[in-house]
């Protein structure tokens, strides 16, 4: 299949196939809220302790989630050839945690600070992705979808 074909028919799951929408949904909805946190951060409101913690972290967990939907939605554009949701759940994981701790030790290298909560909020939207994927594709869910 050429690219163009790929990627009409990853279009056409994203709006046929229930599974794949809400994981689509899932990770748009993940990356606006990297985007907004982002336009928060930079107009400095400082609001309190808690939420200053929060600005800082949740950037990550969002874009662990995002990137994790996105590129399990699109395997097939990457790799030319369809895989099972098991694999393609594994690749997802390992490409966002370790592209995401890449980016941070990048950033540590660039004269900022590694965060380990950044580290840690990378994992939890790892696994909470991971997890809502592997509940969609259950044998038990996909009797009810």
């Amino acid at each position: 299949m050429t690219f163009n074909e790929i990627k009409k028919e990853i279009k056409f799951d994203i709006k046929t196939d229930k599974k794949v929408k809400a994981i689509w949904y899932w990770g748009l909805f993940s990356m606006t809220g990297v985007f907004i946190l982002k336009w928060i951060r930079a107009r400095h409101m400082h609001l309190s302790e808690t939420q200053d913690f929060l600005q800082g972290t949740l950037p990550n967990f969002f874009a662990a989630t995002g990137i994790f939907a996105s590129v399990f939605i699109f395997y097939k554009l990457l790799f030319r050839t369809d895989a099972s949701s098991s694999k393609k759940l594994i690749f997802s994981t390992l490409f966002t945690f370790f592209g995401l701790i890449l980016w941070e030790v990048i950033q540590y290298f660039m004269g900022s600070p590694m965060d380990i909560y950044d580290v840690l909020m990378t994992i939890l939207g790892c696994i909470l992705t991971g997890g809502f994927i592997q509940i969609l594709y259950s044998e038990n869910s996909s009797q009810k979808i």
